[in-house]
Order: structure tokens, then sequence, then C-alpha cells
């Protein structure tokens, strides 16, 4: 694969890319160094301003060998006259949360609060397979699809390139980079199926190529989350979202069930499956029932279905 030529079109289906300001999350591993190496080459042709992004995991065992990271960091963007931020992350470890998300967690709130017009993250058709594979385990559903190439101000170039290739790009331009010392830590669940989980399935099946049969499984799941998705909208999304009391008396318990999902999924807040699987219980019973799920108070009578938006009061509550 051309990794160089891959980029470039990527970028040209991008609109309005000239003055554009935009970063890189950059760790010095191999997958964000060849993305940085990339983008600054096409900056200068596109017009656009480029910097990376480097965080330290302070408090967690991400943490580990990165201050090695940032030095070989700095080296590389003074040498491709890149803007370096350094960014340190102060994390500290909750029951409900791994340090892998809570890692995720902090990055996230850096680019939301931040004036950066678009994000580009190094992510490759071997992160994909292990998100996978990690959300298969959780149930399934949309995650199992995957990341998207670009989700809000997210772009993800590689999705499609086995981090085979990426190597390979590295070596022949002699690009330095740091292997994550993290990497082989099998206690960390994605770790799991980069070294053991998918390697082995692929012996398994060694006359086919796994990383493909997933990019297939995932195609499909696409499919039918935009089936899923459309459903929702015939049976009241928008309206719903809007603060309306919507009658679902005539529905079945898996459409709203459906109808939930995208409504919360929407609002940023994910939906515990068995809080609303008690809602509607009671509900059924034709009796009337609440249930707080992030800021918004959902409302549920067994006929009509209403989502209470925070800080407004809904005086024709059902």
């Amino acid at each position: 694969m051309n990794l160089n030529k891959i980029t470039q079109q990527f970028l040209l289906k991008i609109p309005n890319l000239t003055n554009k300001k935009i970063a890189v999350g950059y760790s010095a591993g191999a997958d964000s160094t060849a993305l940085l190496h990339i983008l600054s080459q096409k900056s200068h042709h596109l017009k656009f301003s480029l910097e990376a992004v480097f965080f330290s995991h302070t408090g967690s065992p991400i943490n580990e060998g990165e201050d090695k990271n940032l030095e070989l960091a700095k080296d590389m963007c003074q040498s491709l006259n890149v803007k370096l931020t350094h960014i340190e992350l102060n994390l500290v470890k909750t029951a409900k949360q791994s340090w892998e998300q809570l890692g995720r967690k902090g990055r996230l709130k850096f680019y939301s609060e931040s004036d950066f017009d678009l994000v580009f993250l190094g992510h490759h058709q071997d992160d994909q397979n292990e998100t996978t594979m990690m959300q298969i385990m959780r149930g399934g559903g949309r995650g199992a699809s995957g990341m998207k190439p670009i989700d809000g101000i997210f772009c993800r170039p590689f999705l499609k390139v086995p981090k085979k290739e990426i190597y390979a790009y590295l070596e022949e331009k002699n690009v330095p980079w740091i292997e994550d010392p993290t990497n082989t830590n099998i206690e960390f669940t994605r770790n799991f199926w980069r070294n053991v989980g998918l390697p082995t399935i692929q012996t398994h099946y060694e006359n086919q190529d796994i990383g493909q049969l997933l990019e297939n499984f995932r195609e499909k799941n696409n499919q039918l989350n935009q089936i899923a998705y459309d459903m929702a909208l015939v049976d009241g999304l928008k309206d719903f979202l809007e603060g309306k009391a919507i009658n679902v008396s005539e529905l079945p318990n898996y459409r709203i069930q459906n109808l939930l999902t995208f409504s919360f999924s929407t609002l940023g807040n994910s939906l515990e499956t068995n809080k609303t699987d008690n809602l509607l219980k009671i509900g059924k019973s034709n009796k009337e029932s609440e249930i707080a799920i992030g800021n918004h108070t959902l409302y549920y009578n067994g006929e009509t279905l209403c989502l209470i938006k925070p800080q407004k009061i809904i005086k024709h509550r059902p």
C-alpha cells in the first residue's frame, strides 16, 4: 500500500482545508509517527497549519516509557518544523473505568476544549480488528463496526491499512519511532487481542485473511445499524429528542430499546439496558415510571414515552 497516496486521497475528500488548524495525536509510536511525517509534507501544498499533541498519562501504567517517547517527539517535531504541544493528564483510577478509558476520556476532553479544526489519529486496520473483538465480547451492537474514518473533528486515514504497511513506510523512509512498552502487557484487554487473541484466530484460519473477514463483518454491521437507525426515525426519534411525548403502545420492547439506544447515543450518554428493561417492565403494567440517564429523565407509562431535558419543565407531561 502507498501510505502517501492513501493519505492524499483522504485529504482531498475534506473540503476547505486551506488555513485549517490541524492536530496530530502524536505518541512517537509507529502509527502516529508515520501520520505526522506524511501530513507535514502535505501541509505546505494544501496550506493548512499542523501541530503535534503529545499526552503524558501521569499516575497510570500507560505512562510507562513516555518520558523517552517525549524526547523523541521533541526531536522529530523539530526536524519536521512542526509545533509540539505537551499535555499532562493526571489520571486517578476509578472502580468503573479502566486506565485506557480514563486516558481516552482525558484526551477527548482536551480536544473538545481546543481550537483545532481537525484532529488526525493514526488508528489502523489492526486497531479496528481489536476494537471489533472487544465490542463483540461486550455484546456487539454498533460498536462492533469499529471506528469511523471521519467522526466529528476526528480523522483516521489509516483505518484500512494493516500495521505492517506502516512499519514498511517508516523503514523505507528511515524515520525513527519507539514501540510502546505497554503494547505487550496483556492485562490490557486491547493488548490481549493484539498479542494473543487475533494471532491465535489467524493461525486457526491460516488460509484466510482475518483482517479482511473482520472488514467484511464491519461493513455488514454498518448496514444493519443504518436499518436500525431508519427504524428509530420511523418510531419517532426526532420528536422524542425534542422532548415531545410519543405513543409507543404498539411497539414491541426491542423497537423501544432501539429508539432509546439511538436517542441517548445522540445525547452523548450510554444506555444501561437493565435500567430501561425495568422501566419498560413497570410501564407495561400500566404504572408510571421514571429513570435518570445522564442529565435527562426518561418517563414511561406503558403508552407514552417522554424525554425530560435538564432544567426544562414539561407542563404537558403525559
